[in-house]
């Protein structure tokens, strides 16, 4: 194996971003805010115009929508063309720091907004609305994962994963060391690509996850079908198998939608990224990867699966009350 392949030999550090990756990386950013937007507005907008129950569940559902419009608001005005037009790598800390705290009340306020409509919503036996609230929630909690990350690791001095790491902020790994063991998981990490592979564990595992890793397709589908994982980041070319003939195999066995799976892409990989999503992949991310929207998505991702299973529950119960009527 040649030096320049060895999975101990770091990629060379990049300049700092100019202005235009600059803007390029905000409208991603304003891309991302409002995906996560169209979930908890649009979800919320639809269990108003279909809700056959208590005043109180409208109350809080308006209430919710609300929120979602504030933000959406907020991320109009705040990242529109006129802001990005005079986007600088001076102004560009204080621009997203800004937008951060102009959000966080009425972001902070979704999750707690769905709690309180699952629990409504039980009470009132409107067991039906629970696995739309349950994806709200996960949207809401990508909402802000992705402004608080952006917020706290500033773009210009935060490097995409692949390029050199930052010196790492004692405070900041014993905040992410002590985060709740709901917001960790079980990670399978497949990458044919030995320094992909060991940056991403690195960093991974420094987020609190267990990890583990396989080289190609074939290794993961053995792991897949012996064991459970909370989420499985896939890596789309790999020489023995690709990310689309794994999610093939794990449909035709049965296995897709065990765990959610975020396929890894390079930014010339938009076909396949397609094909995958085609094929039931949850999400994806290119490379090289940055942290904050990463550690968003993964999270997402998290909270994904724990909402599919409360969903399963649900719908059993919804099968059961059913048959005994």
């Amino acid at each position: 194996m040649s030096p320049s392949h060895r999975p101990d030999t770091m990629p060379p550090s990049r300049p700092p971003p100019g202005e235009e990756e600059l803007r390029r990386l905000v409208a991603h950013l304003r891309h991302e805010l409002r995906t996560s937007l169209t979930a908890v507005i649009g979800y919320s907008e639809d269990l108003l115009e279909t809700l056959e129950g208590p005043e109180a569940l409208r109350t809080e559902l308006e209430a919710l929508r609300g929120a979602g419009a504030a933000v959406l608001a907020l991320v109009n005005e705040r990242l529109g063309a006129e802001a990005l037009r005079a986007l600088s790598t001076s102004t560009l800390p204080r621009l997203v720091r800004a937008l951060g705290d102009a959000c966080a009340e009425p972001a902070s306020a979704i999750a707690p907004l769905c709690v309180r409509l699952v629990a409504a919503a039980e009470g009132a036996g409107q067991y039906a609305l629970i696995p739309t609230l349950c994806r709200i929630q996960a949207a809401g909690v990508m909402l802000n994962d992705l402004l608080a990350g952006y917020a706290l690791e500033l773009l210009p001095h935060a490097p995409p994963l692949g390029g050199m790491p930052k010196a790492a902020d004692p405070t900041n790994e014993a905040r992410l060391a002590e985060a709740p063991s709901a917001e960790r998981g079980h990670i399978l990490l497949v990458d044919d690509n030995s320094v992909t592979r060991d940056v991403l564990r690195q960093w991974l595992v420094r987020q609190g996850h267990d990890v583990e890793e396989a080289s190609g397709g074939d290794a993961a589908l053995e792991l897949l079908r012996a064991r459970a994982f909370d989420l499985v980041l896939l890596d789309l070319v790999m020489p023995d198998r690709s990310g689309i003939e794994v999610l093939d195999v794990l449909r035709a066995e049965d296995l897709l939608g065990r765990a959610p799976i975020i396929v890894l892409s390079a930014l010339d990989e938009f076909d396949g990224v397609v094909s995958a999503l085609e094929r039931g992949a949850d999400d994806y991310v290119t490379k090289p990867f940055h942290r904050v929207l990463l550690r968003a998505r993964i999270r997402m991702a998290l909270e994904l699966r724990r909402h599919r299973e409360r969903e399963r529950a649900y719908q059993g119960m919804l099968a059961e009350l059913r048959h005994a009527r």
